[in-house]
């Protein structure tokens, strides 16, 4: 079994800006600084979109509750990054919330 170990992560909004030629940018600010348990989940094949299927690796963080935390975030943790896909309660333990994660690789 192995142990999970406690990452300081990076909670980060999307934040969208209009150019000076009139096009949109879309960069990310960060929101909260927490401490998490990165817990791998798994992953899947998605193949709908692409001739080449795509590989989506899911993960769950156990974490104290933070308000800001919301679906479509992103979280840096470990240098990788990862998008926040639900935030839920954790149960029974108050005052923590659950982050389910996934990210693509091509």
């Amino acid at each position: 079994m192995i142990a999970s170990l406690r990452t300081l992560a990076v909670l980060e909004a999307p934040s969208e800006a209009e150019t000076v030629f009139g096009g949109r940018t879309k960069s990310w600010t960060q929101v909260a600084a927490l401490w998490v348990d990165l817990q791998p989940a798994g992953h899947r094949e998605r193949s709908e979109e692409t001739p080449r299927p795509v590989l989506i690796e899911t993960a769950r963080v156990i974490a104290r509750t933070h308000a800001v935390a919301a679906r479509g975030q992103r979280l840096k943790a470990g240098g990788e990054a990862w998008r926040v896909v639900a935030v839920t309660p954790a149960r029974p333990a108050p005052g923590r919330m659950t982050l389910t994660l996934e990210r693509m690789w091509p």
